[in-house]
């Protein structure tokens, strides 16, 4: 079964922070990798959308639908069903993860 994937604008906007970021202080040939990386990540999650990890705090409330997938410091955070994948956002595993998930899944 073929899903469609489709990235919202905010976490869009956080893919194009995550680019600059790296652009600027590592180059674009370190940007080219980590690329190739998010792109396979975004493969796997179109693909085997049920493989990525759970999120702890939702999988608690009965939300298992929602998961994430790790590049380098960045989780990838996704819902899914039989039809489509959303990515919601993209997240440095340095920020507070609970707090920003929920504030911006539930707003």
């Amino acid at each position: 079964m073929s899903r469609k994937l489709v990235i919202l604008d905010s976490a869009k906007e956080e893919f194009i922070d995550i680019k600059s970021s790296v652009q600027r202080d590592f180059g674009d040939l370190t940007w080219n990798k980590i690329n190739a990386e998010y792109k396979d990540a975004s493969r796997l999650i179109k693909n085997e959308p049920d493989s990525g990890s759970p999120i702890a705090l939702l999988k608690d409330l009965g939300i298992n639908n929602i998961k994430y997938r790790l590049v380098k410091q960045t989780r990838i955070v996704y819902e899914y069903d039989d039809r489509l994948i959303l990515i919601h956002m993209f997240i440095s595993t340095r920020r507070d993860f609970a707090t920003h998930l929920l504030k911006r899944l539930f707003r």
